[in-house]
């Protein structure tokens, strides 16, 4: 089989507005990136995947762009980006970008062409984007042209009264979707792209990816998102972008697609494949909701983990991409709770639950995501107040919550546990006023625990979650467990999470309990294997049980 660069990647995931403040304005920037580039080194991390740091009104932090030829003014210049390119690539370390092609910001040059029929270029730009007309009921009142729901809530059409026209927009109502159909839009697209290319980025993530082709019957319905989500068409515009774009320039690229089956998989991200290299799914990472919940349904709806359902999906994607494609492992990213918080238990058990977390992901085949924070298990946020979250999507639901008869309490425990900014509270570097993120107020509140989870701390504990993290990283590259094959054990047992992967040298077995309470350990030991790693005490250690959160990891040589 062919090799590629990208499937000895370990990628490190940075939320760019809440890394690392270097001018002291309270913002992430790109200089601080590289100020921290001999810490990720160390790490052992060889990608780093940055979020939008494009020209922004930042009504969705980055992903609505105003200008994807600047970098926004929060986050430095063009020539910092060039910066960091070259100081990352001096210390053999990749960095790839998100690339957002759905829509564009309400503020970019186009969507302000499309909307004002008196702007010269209207004609052109208006076809950029998605227009319908209105619709109106007996009474001659104005109505929507559906009833489809977009991701962020809300409907997914807003009024444009110089057109007298609706636009769509499947997120927030200041990301107007574009048309993929419009040859020209596609064109300046892909200019745009080998632009990056030429500055010398080595691979995007595609977000969103899944979602360019829309149904143009625009057939009522709600929430309606099958007319705007995994439409066949959407491949033949990423088919386009991978055969001239990505694949001749040896790019990496991941795309963002949820709810993808195998076949289609196989489409995006296969050997065989002209889209992207890898795929980005989500089975495994809401396994844990309530669907008697209505108060605070969905998502929001925190309960009990189906630890099969996670097994399962591992399994499912690892069978998948087999010898056809490759596959990427990472417990959560910027749009999720934080893994300790969610999965683990970040008070009772915070070091251990984050320790089995790391041995239960890593030593999986494919790509591992590492997002930033998680290497020394940062938790969800412990805003009380409201307004210390930012998110748009927030104040949309807290909103809902309240409509669907939820106390103040309820609809704050919701959102501190489940809501996207969990994912996006400033790094924690060390025990200084603002976690040493920065010397002014952060743009979001640091998490109140900075003083005992934070890098400076645990880089000089030889036991802890970074050393951990560490360790794993390089037993991932010694071991190619990139490459190993892996087989679940005791699948659908509700209760132990078990697999065995073979490395370069040696096979691993590993074994986890996801829970508080002690488990039984029914997992056959082989006479060779050799306890390399473990997260409780080796005294406290028993045969046939697993106290909470519990890990292993067997050494079984060749």
């Amino acid at each position: 089989m062919k090799k590629y660069w990208w499937q000895d990647a370990i990628i490190y995931q940075i939320y760019l507005r809440s890394f690392q403040d270097s001018n002291h304005d309270g913002i992430g920037d790109i200089q601080g990136i590289i100020q921290r580039l001999d810490y990720l080194k160390d790490l052992g991390v060889n990608t780093l995947w940055i979020s939008p740091h494009y020209d922004s009104p930042m009504d969705d932090n980055g992903y609505d762009v105003r200008d994807f030829y600047k970098v926004s003014q929060d986050y430095g210049s063009i020539d910092d980006f060039k910066e960091l390119i070259q100081k990352a690539h001096e210390k053999d370390i990749k960095i790839i970008t998100d690339l957002v092609l759905n829509h564009t910001s309400d503020e970019h040059p186009w969507f302000l062409a499309a909307k004002d029929p008196s702007h010269p270029d209207h004609k052109k730009f208006h076809d950029y984007y998605i227009w319908h007309e209105p619709k109106y009921n007996d009474e001659g009142q104005r109505t929507l042209p559906t009833r489809w729901i977009s991701w962020f809530g809300g409907p997914v059409w807003e009024y444009n009264q110089a057109t007298d026209e609706y636009y769509l927009h499947i997120f927030s109502k200041k990301m107007p979707d574009l048309n993929w159909r419009n040859k020209s839009m596609r064109e300046d697209l892909k200019t745009m792209i080998k632009w990056w290319v030429d500055l010398g980025i080595d691979g995007f993530r595609v977000d969103a990816s899944n979602h360019l082709e829309k149904n143009w019957d625009f057939p009522d319905g709600q929430p309606g998102y099958e007319h705007f989500s995994s439409l066949a068409k959407h491949h033949e515009y990423l088919e386009e972008l991978g055969t001239e774009l990505f694949i001749p320039n040896n790019l990496m690229t991941i795309g963002e697609s949820g709810g993808a089956k195998k076949e289609e998989a196989l489409q995006y991200a296969g050997f065989d494949g002209k889209e992207f290299n890898m795929l980005i799914q989500f089975g495994h990472c809401w396994a844990d909701t309530d669907p008697t919940n209505t108060i605070t349904p969905g998502k929001w709806a925190k309960g009990k983990i189906n630890l099969v359902h996670i097994k399962e999906s591992f399994s499912h994607w690892i069978d998948v991409f087999k010898g056809k494609g490759w596959n990427t492992i990472y417990w959560h990213n910027h749009d999720m709770p934080r893994i300790v918080s969610h999965y683990g238990n970040d008070s009772d058990y915070h070091e251990r639950s984050a320790k089995m977390l790391a041995y239960a992901l890593y030593l999986l085949p494919g790509t591992p995501i590492i997002y930033y924070g998680e290497e020394i298990g940062m938790t969800n946020v412990d805003y009380q107040n409201l307004n210390d979250f930012r998110d748009v999507e927030v104040f949309t639901e807290y909103e809902n919550f309240m409509n669907n008869g939820a106390s103040h309490q309820t609809a704050m425990q919701a959102l501190r546990d489940r809501s996207r900014d969990n994912a996006r509270s400033p790094m924690q570097w060390d025990d200084s006023l603002y976690a040493g993120f920065s010397h002014h107020q952060p743009w979001m509140n640091v998490n109140g625990n900075y003083k005992s989870i934070n890098v400076e701390k645990q880089m000089n504990e030889e036991q802890s979650i970074f050393h951990t993290y560490k360790k794993l990283i390089q037993l991932r590259k010694d071991q190619d467990l990139a490459y190993g094959e892996c087989n679940f054990i005791k699948l659908k047992d509700p209760n132990i999470f078990a697999y065995k992967t073979k490395g370069k040298t040696a096979d691993y077995l590993v074994i986890a309990n996801f829970s508080s309470q002690t488990i039984e350990q029914s997992i056959k030991i082989p006479k060779q294997a050799k306890m390399i790693y473990q997260n409780i005490d080796k005294s406290s250690i028993k045969k046939d049980s697993l106290i909470a959160y519990e890990a292993r990891i067997y050494q079984i040589n060749h």
